[in-house]
């Protein structure tokens, strides 16, 4: 609004020698504000009907705490809105002939979701690589994350890693087979840590073959997440995150506020309130539940996410975490939250060379007699350090080896919501005329 004073104008209601502006100026450009960013609040049922007073604040107060000018000037403001507002063509004013209340709108984020979804088309039906649509919205939504912040001033972008509260991650790996067990744990560096470039399978974040570390910040939450059949076992085990790394974290971007000296005159504001109001919206869009049979379908757009932070030249993103979809028991606070650290910093230290790192066994045998326990030991063996592999060089995790634990998975329990089918009829109950 300060573009519209200038200092061939005094201003009428101050005694201070300022540039100031006409008031059907400042009126006009309340107008367009009042239009963009609020929504009547006095024209519902509970405040017409029940005498309700409506949220928000009235006609008076909005422009008041909107523009800091003096009381006179703002009843000056109001009278040309109503006039503004006034159609003599059916008599009418746009917002009744009571006075108005406003509150701020709850969300604007529509025209950013809609060309999310058109994004999400773009990916499944024409181009998944080097899709232009989608390298255009997201740069528009993530090229400036860094410099988001939370409602209570905080970074969205996490620091993981030594002195900090971040520094160990969980991990667990489902097996159905005692070979297979057995052989992951005679190197469990390499076999409980990322897989090797090639060797994994798509997820929510990665292709096909693309190395990525999934872990949580609980042991509870890694069960449930890799869906264990009754009857598996389930090896997890504790990392250390032994370098720096930048996690963007999407609870934080649930409460991501407008920087403090944005103003709502500013046109560069609207589009900055829109993608305010989509990124609150993000963390459930590139976390939630996907059932098998959609997988390939819904996590291209989740991978699309992923590859364009990982790439980015300045952002420097290692990785995202997320709440977890598996764990989340509504009225229940989480137990953790899921991490997955992309393929420069998901590498385990000790993951490379030729040789296994352990001896196993997993029973313990009666001395005389058929009678034996499940009992996992795990002894490790002294390996050569004097070389590194560019694995070893670059790791960003380093497993805790006693932290290893064997899960039979003995029951699984499901919390749904059940909905009743009504109206159901037999055919033979029916009566046709």
């Amino acid at each position: 609004m300060q573009d519209a004073a200038t200092s061939d104008n005094s201003c009428e209601y101050c005694d201070v020698d300022a540039p100031a502006a006409d008031l059907l100026v400042v009126a006009q450009l309340c107008e367009k504000v009042i239009d963009t960013f609020f929504e009547e609040s006095s024209n519902t049922v509970a405040v017409i009907h029940f005498r309700r007073t409506p949220a928000g604040n009235d006609l008076q107060t909005t422009i008041s705490e909107l523009t800091g000018i003096p009381q006179g000037a703002v009843n000056v403001v109001v009278e040309h809105l109503s006039n503004l507002w006034y159609d003599e063509g059916s008599g009418q004013s746009r917002y009744g002939d009571d006075d108005p209340w406003f509150v701020l709108k709850q969300s604007m984020a529509e025209p950013l979701g809609y060309s999310w979804r058109e994004m999400e088309e773009s990916l499944r039906s024409e181009v998944r690589y080097f899709n232009p649509k989608a390298l255009a919205l997201l740069d528009m939504i993530f090229g400036e994350i860094t410099n988001d912040r939370d409602k209570e001033g905080r970074s969205v972008v996490l620091e993981a890693g030594p002195g900090t509260s971040l520094k160990t991650l969980y991990r667990g790996r489902v097996f159905q087979n005692e070979g297979a067990l057995l052989s992951a744990l005679r190197w469990p560096e390499r076999f409980l840590g990322s897989p090797a470039v090639g060797l994994g399978a798509a997820g929510r974040m990665n292709g096909q073959g693309q190395p990525a570390f999934y872990g949580a910040t609980h042991p509870e939450i890694c069960i449930a997440e890799v869906r264990p059949p009754v009857g598996s076992r389930i090896a997890l085990a504790a990392f250390e995150v032994i370098r720096p790394l930048r996690l963007l974290d999407l609870r934080r971007l649930a409460t991501v506020e407008l920087r403090q000296d944005a103003s709502l005159f500013d046109p560069d504001t609207l589009l900055a309130a829109q993608r305010r109001d989509f990124l609150r919206t993000l963390g459930d869009r590139l976390s939630a539940p996907v059932v098998p049979e959609q997988q390939d379908r819904d996590y291209l757009v989740t991978q699309a996410v992923a590859d364009y932070l990982a790439a980015h030249a300045t952002l420097n993103i290692d990785g995202i975490i997320y709440p977890s979809a598996q764990s989340r028991i509504p009225d229940e606070p989480p137990a953790g939250d899921n991490v997955v650290l992309f393929r420069k910093a998901c590498d385990v230290s000790s993951s490379d060379g030729d040789d296994n790192t352990a001896e196993i066994s997993l029973w313990e045998y009666e001395e005389e007699g058929p009678g034996r326990w499940f009992r996992p030991s795990i002894h490790f063996i002294s390996r050569d350090t004097s070389w590194h592999g560019q694995r070893e060089v670059h790791s960003a995790l380093s497993l805790m080896r006693d932290s290893i634990v064997i899960h039979d998975i003995s029951a699984v329990r499901y919390c749904s919501k059940p909905h009743t089918v009504e109206g159901v009829a037999s055919l033979n109950d029916r009566h046709y005329g």
